[in-house]
């Protein structure tokens, strides 16, 4: 990733570079302005001068005892043999105290502390060394004064080479030294030692504009460093934070799907080498979807972020918790499996507290979670085979309508999924148009007790499996994506019986989700209509909830273009899923199936009767047909008719009949109150489909409230 640059972020030496000789010089006696700048140059300073400054004790010594020697039996003792020894003396303790400074990285205070004694015994030890030399200059010949000026001048050269990354030093030796050397050969009456004491001085001085000008390129490299550092410092940090999106939910905080399949990875190759089990959980939030179309997405939002909460305080150290889509949740966590009745039992625990209700702006909304927890203890295969079995777990409980628990997964799961493998690979390679068949079940006027249309129920007899179930067949050829190809078939098959029907008889045939949320799947249903000999408008079509809660819009096209050929739209299992009123309205329904479910014990249960009651009102209000399912009882009838409800199927008239049953069933019936029955029987009539008006469902609403 790229990070922006600035004016100010521009390297330093492009300043010196732009910068005139006279403000380098200057600069080099000028404090860096930021706090920071001060204290990293300090620090490289010393680091620098920690290499440079024995050599200069080296140069001094080196220099002085040549002149010593040169003096021995000339000049006193004391400037020839005491002086330089205590200069050895003092030079060897600075020497040692800078070698064994080597390898350390001083604090700043520590570094100012040094390069300020530094600079003080520089000028201190200069001001001695020249002292020195000119004490002894009297007591030599002219060849021997000559060592004098050679010692002085290449002494102060050599100092300001070593002291070039400290140039106060620099320029304070310099000056202590050239000053009173000027001043001394210059009144010696002599030209050349004038001659050599100006020379040394001008020197001197270039040499100090050299080390201010290679002084501000050091500096200048200590800010660049110091910019490629903070620039450094600041992409890790970003690194950083791409590294936690990358594994974290943003909304929750929780850490994400990634995360999770690199955890249960993670976890059970550890476990390989140990002991224990590794759990993994599915949690999926029951009516969700519902809180999320109430209160928009920022109130889902608001639910989730509590939920996030509420997981983390009730898993406890026993699961780790993930998000893994936008209403799934995962769990991680490792026990020995003698111990998987305390993780159920906190599964459980989750689940109640998610149960409890959710204020989102002031209105309490309520969700349940189902959680599907698998083991490696009785699933065989990695983690990828545990995380199935848990996602099947949780479809398992949510199939046999146990939301809001947990389900553990099983052997007797492991049988299921074995077999729903066999069922598969047959539907796969099945000859479908042999094996699949149809029955018919008929839906009945109540008034008259005569049918009006039958309902399509497929059957399987496979040459391996034997009869199979169509509860089970159709959900596994919906999960293996192979729901079209049955429908096919079947509606071929439908239509070609419903032909031989008296032409008051409706065909009733229901869709999967996977027929009608794919554009090809609903021109493959237009094509097999158009080449049909069943006129399409005997024809509806049934969906259910849970396609309404899919892609609505694809939803609305296909069932727009089914219409447009004359099918009625039915809703099937109205009440069991999460579908809302906002999005049953915005449908061009023209019947709602209520679900067997609310029928049960209708006459008893207060519950049931009132649901039933409401949503008879409600198709009527909304000018579509209901068809309540499962009626098995006279009782359930009786009360039924007390309600004012037209159409009914289920088992009190007859089970599902094969084709060939269908004709003695209408003689049984009554053939007259068959024809009869449009006339005679107070039914909404099937006129051609139309979209509702906006008052039409303005009435609806009022009558859903």
């Amino acid at each position: 990733m790229r990070v922006a640059t600035t004016e100010a972020d521009r390297p330093r030496d492009i300043e010196f570079e732009e910068a005139g000789l006279l403000d380098q010089i200057v600069s080099v006696f000028r404090r860096a302005s930021e706090p920071g700048e001060r204290e990293e140059l300090a620090i490289a300073q010393y680091q620098s001068l920690r290499k440079q400054i024995p050599l200069l004790y080296l140069i001094l010594l080196a220099n002085a005892w040549m002149v010593a020697y040169s003096y021995m039996g000339v000049g006193p003792r004391l400037l020839t043999l005491y002086v330089p020894g205590i200069f050895t003396l003092l030079c060897s303790v600075r020497f040692i105290k800078w070698i064994r400074r080597a390898g350390t990285v001083p604090t700043y205070a520590e570094a100012r502390r040094m390069l300020a004694g530094t600079t003080l015994l520089a000028g201190l030890l200069a001001a001695i060394f020249v002292l020195w030399g000119l004490a002894l200059y009297s007591y030599g010949t002219a060849h021997m004064q000559g060592q004098i000026a050679f010692f002085i001048g290449i002494t102060v050269i050599g100092c300001i080479f070593c002291l070039m990354h400290l140039p106060r030093a620099a320029l304070l030796v310099s000056a202590v030294v050239n000053i009173p050397f000027v001043l001394f050969f210059a009144d010696s009456g002599s030209r050349s030692f004038t001659a050599i004491a100006v020379n040394v001085a001008l020197v001197s001085l270039i040499m100090m504009i050299i080390l201010a000008i290679n002084y501000a390129a050091f500096a200048s490299l200590i800010r660049s460093r110091r910019s490629i550092l903070d620039k450094q410092a600041a992409m890790e940090v970003l690194d950083a934070h791409n590294l936690w999106l990358a594994n974290h939910d943003t909304l929750t905080k929780l850490p994400n799907r990634h995360s999770f399949l690199v955890e249960i990875e993670s976890r059970f190759r550890e476990l390989e080498q140990g002991a224990g089990d590794l759990f993994i959980g599915v949690l999926d939030l029951d009516g969700f979807h519902v809180v999320n179309d109430a209160f928009g997405h920022r109130g889902g939002d608001q639910v989730l972020i509590e939920v996030a909460r509420r997981l983390l305080a009730s898993a406890g150290d026993s699961f780790g918790v993930f998000r893994l889509a936008g209403d799934e949740f995962g769990l991680v966590g490792t026990a020995p499996w003698a111990m998987s009745a305390g993780m159920l039992e906190r599964s459980e625990a989750i689940c109640a507290a998610l149960e409890a209700p959710y204020s989102v702006n002031g209105v309490t909304a309520h969700i349940t979670a189902t959680i599907g927890l698998a083991s490696s203890a009785t699933v065989s295969g990695g983690a990828q085979q545990i995380h199935e079995a848990a996602e099947y777990a949780l479809i398992s409980a949510k199939q046999s309508q146990r939301r809001g628990h947990t389900n553990l997964f099983s052997f007797a799961h492991q049988d299921t999924i074995r077999r729903h493998s066999l069922v598969e690979q047959e539907l796969q390679t099945a000859d479908l148009e042999e094996e699949l068949s149809l029955v018919f079940q008929p839906i009945v006027a109540v008034a008259t007790g005569t049918p009006i249309g039958f309902e399509a129920l497929a059957r399987w007899n496979n040459r391996q499996l034997g009869r199979v179930s169509p509860v089970e067949f159709i959900q596994i050829a919906e999960r293996a994506g192979l729901a079209n190809r049955l429908t096919c078939v079947l509606l071929s098959k439908a239509l070609t019986a419903a032909a031989a029907w008296p032409p008051q008889l409706r065909l009733s045939f229901n869709l999967s989700m996977q027929d009608i949320c794919s554009p090809d799947n609903v021109l493959r249903l237009v094509g097999i209509l158009n080449n049909s000999p069943l006129d399409p408008r005997r024809i509806d079509f049934e969906i259910t909830e849970t396609a309404v809660v899919g892609d609505f819009d694809q939803l609305v096209t296909a069932v727009t273009t089914l219409k447009a050929l004359g099918a009625g739209i039915s809703l099937d299992d109205f009440g069991t899923g999460y579908s809302t009123l906002s999005q049953v309205n915005k449908l061009p329904l023209d019947k709602i199936k209520i679900d067997r479910s609310f029928v049960s014990n209708i006459s008893t249960v207060s519950t049931g009767y009132k649901i039933v009651k409401s949503v008879i009102a409600l198709c009527r209000d909304m000018k579509i047909s209901c068809i309540i399912e499962g009626v098995e009882t006279q009782d359930e009838l009786n009360t039924l008719r007390k309600l004012d409800c037209s159409l009914v199927q289920g088992y009190f008239y007859s089970k599902p009949l094969l084709a060939d049953e269908i004709t003695d069933y209408i003689e049984k019936a009554g053939a007259q109150a068959l024809y009869s029955a449009a006339a005679a029987t107070p039914i909404v009539p099937f006129e051609t489909p139309r979209r509702r008006s906006s008052g039409e469902r303005k009435t609806a609403r009022h009558a859903a409230t």
